[in-house]
């Protein structure tokens, strides 16, 4: 009796598999080959394969959706092709805080000056599969307008995203927290370097104390939610952290983003702005192989992905 029962389990499994890949035509699955073969991406059961096979028709379907939603960006088969919506969300790691004002009057942006930090860091880091987009976006901004606060233009130092991750007290480490925590965190404590305190995409233990002493914040600035024009204008004097609605990134490839949600999610670093082509430039942190070289470029004037709603910077 206990051997039929087996069989039968496993006769059901087999059913199961063989339903999830009947409905994956051979030219889908040879795109998933190829996207395995690029990634060097290896699955350790076929039950596995064939969930990361569906995961992956789907994803297609979410490609041409937004292809066709965006005429001016352009959305690809990336490292994340195999990736569930859950499993992104994981990489959003944004907590606003209770009482935080997120929504204003919206502001039209009739004019700005062009600003430009792109130049300033020489490499886009990657978070991995931690909720810890905060931390990055809180760092970069930290790094960038501290060098320019020193007459400087290149970040030649980069500070510790995983001391953030580990010490900021009223952040949840990979679970999520606030940039705005981490400027007033960074007042009165030591910012380690990150070969100080390497970045391991794991909430640990905090131990800054084996730190020397870096540079301190005397406080941070909230733009006004919604005024996209203070943002630009804010841009002009450095890098800005942003928090944005990501849901439709995972895929971004380049050009233009024209269509986005606003529920906040994701926290990231603004960059530039270009008049000419009416966009601004976001870093991201989810390696350089994601986006545009690490970037990704929204459309002004219509406070996309509501990148303008929770934005703020420290002062040095």
């Amino acid at each position: 009796m206990k051997t039929i029962a087996i069989l039968a389990i496993v006769g059901v499994a087999a059913l199961a598999l063989f339903s999830m890949t009947s409905g994956v035509n051979s030219g889908v699955e040879s795109q998933f080959q190829t996207f395995l073969s690029r990634h060097g991406v290896n699955y350790g059961t076929t039950e596995e394969y064939n969930f990361r096979l569906g995961v992956f028709q789907e994803n297609l379907d979410t490609i041409a959706r937004l292809n066709a939603e965006n005429p001016r960006a352009t959305f690809a088969v990336n490292k994340f092709a195999d990736r569930t919506p859950a499993e992104m969300k994981k990489r959003m790691g944004i907590i606003i805080p209770a009482g935080t004002k997120t929504t204003g009057p919206r502001t039209s942006v009739t004019g700005f000056t062009n600003a430009d930090w792109s130049h300033m860091w020489s490499s886009i880091k990657d978070q991995g599969q931690c909720g810890s987009c905060w931390a990055f976006s809180a760092a970069a901004a930290f790094e960038a307008r501290y060098v320019i606060s020193q007459g400087a233009t290149h970040v030649n130092i980069l500070y510790a995203e995983q001391e953030l991750v580990d010490c900021e007290p009223r952040s949840n480490g990979c679970q999520g927290g606030w940039m705005d925590y981490a400027f007033t965190y960074l007042q009165n404590n030591v910012f380690c370097t990150e070969d100080q305190y390497p970045y391991t995409a794991f909430s640990g233990t905090c131990n800054a104390s084996a730190c020397s002493r870096g540079p301190n914040d005397k406080t941070h600035y909230d733009i006004s939610p919604g005024d996209e024009a203070e943002l630009l204008n804010a841009l002009v004097d450095g890098p800005v952290s942003v928090t944005v609605d990501a849901n439709s990134w995972a895929f971004y490839s380049g050009g233009i983003l024209d269509t986005c949600g606003t529920s906040l999610d994701h926290g990231v670093t603004l960059i530039k702005s270009s008049s000419y082509e009416g966009s601004v430039t976001i870093r991201n942190s989810w390696g350089d192989s994601w986006g545009e070289n690490g970037l990704i470029r929204l459309a002004v004037n219509k406070n996309m992905c509501g990148y303008a709603n929770a934005a703020s910077y420290p002062i040095f």
